[in-house]
């Protein structure tokens, strides 16, 4: 991304943005997705709401004349209500759109008076990324009012539009400008015109007394019309077409709050001015909406968290009452100023918005997390939808002083959480508590519950084909260029080790290791990024967590639900053998082996883990395993021994690190430097440190690797250095070394340890998952982060681990079984 300082200046040069105070908040550079099926909505409801509308505005004076009645007096209302020539096209509008936490889409407001947002979405469309919803949308801007212009003005010469403003609004200015500049190489001329630079000659209207204008398109609000110098006369001229009006001020008829209360009151009285289908359109996407009067008033009054109330002809989210804002004697008290104001007041249903994850820029060049409401803009020009913004607020009322946009992209996530069809809660924690006494007869799991919190999730997360396929292609790549690398680190040691930060103690043991895999069991975890690109964050080479998980609960799973999908997980535990089975075999080249020690520590979640290891280790000769505590193993005569047996060979569920840290374990360090003992081999903890992505950054352009390997490391590993340079983002994440669970992981907002070894790395923007979160005491839907764990047996992928969590994973993620669509 740029510098968000030079973005800023960028967008106010050249969109002709206003300057203010906190601009550099304002426009995040990181693209938010909308649900492509939500997306496909928005567009449907929102061509079919634009198409009743014109419907009703066109009959204005005829079948839906009551609809006058709905919004305020203004001067001259009555004049432009009477005038008798057909409408403009509708040249411009935008709807104000909300996502609720059913997915329904609501629209709470139309802009077809004076909609801005021209600039903002141009903005968008400028950024590069797939799925822009914006592209194009400069280019059918200028097509659409050249097409209009030519067809009203029948000429080939070059044709003058006065762009009408209030000069004291700055915005606006600005935006003539804009206007201006996008069309200068068209055969439009762009003439910025305030309320006091219009006349009129002979029935044609002027701008500034000699630019005869032939359209005028306006940002200046039809019910302050009045404040335009000879507006009668300019108003005569439209209506005798001497001069084009674009939007149509009969237009603020439809762009009128009040217009909702009307279209709901022809479905209470069940009019036929709508016919069915219609009446169905608006119940499902506009607000429930009445008139507000003393009648309606008392139920307002009781229930003020249900509702809103708007003035029928306010703007800029001014004369907005939420209810739920205010204390019951604020609320009761703005009521009652309300209706004593004589002003026609709209109540309506409040939409229960949902947030949405996005990222707001800060004056540190840094992009912040951030819960957010969406108010989503979706842009029509005649009869289609052609662009769409948002505007970002952390509270329920879009205030523009605090609000911040990001460019829009159509979800093509190849991730979706699947909900299983459970009928109630309590069908539901039957369910559950019958997942758990069956894991805990075939597996020993006793992980369903982390403190009070659901372990295991029921639903399903489903995995695109085309995603998975590229899992297993990067993991098996990834993994030829690790067994190309981690030799040379192996024989340098002292070079190499304290950057890996392995202790010296170690090197023995590490340098010891001739196991030709890569390792016993490993995991690569995947992230897929808000652009569905594939990332790796870490190779957990030596402790893989999810095993039981991972075989068991999927196929349980599975069978339960009748999933329809591929369970990636089939062929997991006979891949796993079958890499235990070739390792022991070329540990005996070298020594006899009997006895093999699974051992862990006595951490419950490492027990059952260990214990299927030491399951599947069982089946794959005629040997003695013994499953025990590591901490119990004895060391004499520099042989090692566990519960008085001597042992041949080791699996160890336990980080080889530790064996080093943990001080009753330095015993073993001086056997396991001599011989070979160690199924999952020493050398694993090279690839386990995650300072070894910074050494793969390292070694880019030094002839290490082929030119394709290098490509690999850049599209795939996010970018990784021992120190803060000016290639690191300033969106990064701090990570020991040897870290694991996500522990001791700092983002660039916190300050990090000294004392610490610490990588930086690129911060991968994860696209989060709205999933159910359940407790012994409470359900909760929150956002959650997948991360795509794909475990390698041997140098190959062989299953697939995914758990969801905060947005750095750490001990309270949750399990959830995937499947591959």
């Amino acid at each position: 991304m740029k510098n968000q300082i030079k973005y800023t200046e960028e967008i106010l040069f050249n969109n002709y943005m206003v300057s203010a105070l906190g601009e550099e908040y304002v426009h995040s550079q990181i693209p938010f997705f909308i649900e492509k099926k939500l997306c496909e909505n928005m567009k449907y409801y929102a061509e079919e709401v634009n198409r009743i509308s014109l419907e009703v505005l066109n009959n204005i004076n005829g079948k839906h004349k009551d609809l006058l009645k709905y919004f305020d007096d203004f001067p001259l209302k009555k004049m432009i209500f009477s005038l008798r020539c057909s409408l403009s096209p509708m040249y411009w509008t935008r709807y104000d759109t909300f996502i609720d936490k059913e997915d329904n889409i609501y629209f709470s407001e139309f802009n077809y008076d004076k909609p801005c947002g021209q600039k903002e979405i141009n903005i968008a469309e400028k950024c590069d990324f797939k799925g822009n919803l914006n592209k194009g949308f400069i280019e059918r801007l200028i097509k659409f009012l050249l097409d209009i212009s030519e067809e009203f003005c029948d000429s080939s010469e070059k044709m003058n539009v006065g762009f009408l403003i209030d000069p004291c609004h700055y915005e606006e200015l600005h935006h003539s400008y804009f206007f201006k500049e996008i069309f200068k190489e068209s055969k439009i001329n762009i003439i910025p015109v305030g309320n006091n630079n219009l006349s009129v000659k002979d029935g044609y209207v002027y701008g500034f007394s000699k630019e005869k204008i032939q359209i005028i398109l306006r940002l200046f609000p039809t019910e302050f019309f009045h404040e335009i110098n000879n507006i009668e006369e300019i108003l005569d001229s439209f209506n005798n077409r001497k001069v084009l009006i674009l939007n149509d001020p009969r237009i603020i008829a439809i762009q009128s709050k009040g217009f909702f209360a009307y279209l709901w009151d022809l479905i209470k009285k069940d009019s036929n001015t709508l016919n069915e289908h219609d009446k169905d359109i608006i119940r499902r996407c506009i607000p429930y909406t009445e008139i507000l009067d003393k009648e309606n008033a008392k139920e307002v009054l009781q229930n003020k968290d249900r509702y809103v109330i708007k003035s029928s002809l306010g703007r800029y989210s001014e004369e907005v009452y939420i209810g739920k804002s205010y204390e019951e004697d604020e609320w009761k008290e703005q009521i009652r100023y309300i209706l004593e104001s004589k002003k026609i007041h709209i109540v309506q249903d409040l939409i229960n918005i949902r947030q949405e994850y996005t990222y707001g820029p800060d004056y540190k060049n840094r992009n912040t997390p951030i819960l957010a409401y969406g108010n989503f803009g979706v842009y029509i020009m005649d009869r289609k939808v052609e662009g769409y913004l948002v505007r970002w607020s952390r509270e329920l009322l879009t205030d523009d002083n605090y609000t911040w946009m990001s460019p829009l992209g159509k979800d093509e996530y190849p991730l979706k959480i699947e909900r299983s069809n459970i009928i109630n809660e309590e069908k539901r924690q039957e369910i559950y508590e019958e997942l758990n006494e069956e894991l805990s007869f075939k597996y020993d799991f006793t992980g369903a519950y982390t403190n009070s919190n659901e372990y295991i999730s029921l639903d399903k997360m489903i995995i695109k084909r085309s995603l998975f396929n590229e899992i297993e292609n990067v993991g098996s790549k990834f993994c030829e260029i690790l067994k190309k690398i981690y030799p040379h680190i192996q024989s340098n040691l002292e070079l190499f080790g304290p950057i890996l930060g392995i202790p010296e103690s170690l090197y023995n043991v590490v340098t010891k290791s001739s196991i030709s895999k890569l390792c016993a069991l490993g995991r690569i975890d995947f992230v897929v990024d808000n652009f569905g690109n594939l990332k790796i964050l870490e190779f957990n080479s030596e402790t893989p967590a999810g095993i039981v998980e991972s075989i068991g609960i999927n196929s349980i799973l599975k069978t339960r639900f009748d999933v329809p999908y591929d369970n990636p997980n089939e062929n997991l535990r006979e891949s796993i053998k079958s890499t235990l089975k070739n390792i022991i075999e070329e540990i005996k080249k070298n020594k006899s082996v009997k006895n093999i020690a699974v051992v862990t520590s006595w951490y419950y979640e490492d027990i059952y883990n260990t214990k299927i290891i030491s399951d599947i280790i069982k089946e794959c000769g005629d040997f003695h395993v013994i499953f025990g505590n590591i901490y119990d193993m004895k060391v004499k005569d520099k042989k090692i021994y566990l519960y008085g047996q001597e042992i041949d060979a080791i699996y160890r569920y336990y980080p080889l690190d530790w064996f080093y840290y943990e001080e009753e374990m330095r015993k073993l360090i001086e056997p396991l430097s001599v011989e070979e003992y160690l199924i999952n081999p020493g050398h694993t903890i090279i690839t386990q440190s995650k300072a070894l992505f910074a050494v793969l950054y390292e070694i880019v352009g030094r002839e290490v690797l082929n030119n394709d390997e290098e490509a690999f490391i850049k599209k795939y590993i996010p970018y990784t250095s021992l120190e803060k340079d000016a290639i690191l983002s300033n969106d990064y994440l701090a990570k020991p070394y040897l870290s694991r669970e996500g522990e001791g992981i700092v983002s660039n907002f916190e300050t990090i340890d000294n004392d610490k070894d610490y990588i930086f790395q690129d911060r991968v923007n994860i696209k989060p998952l709205r999933m159910n979160v359940y407790s012994s005491i409470r359900k909760e839907e929150k956002f959650q982060f997948p991360i795509i764990g794909a475990y390698i047996a041997g140098d190959k992928v062989a299953g697939i681990y995914t758990r969801i969590g905060e947005f750095i994973t750490d001990v309270t993620a949750k399990y959830i079984s995937s499947y591959i669509e």
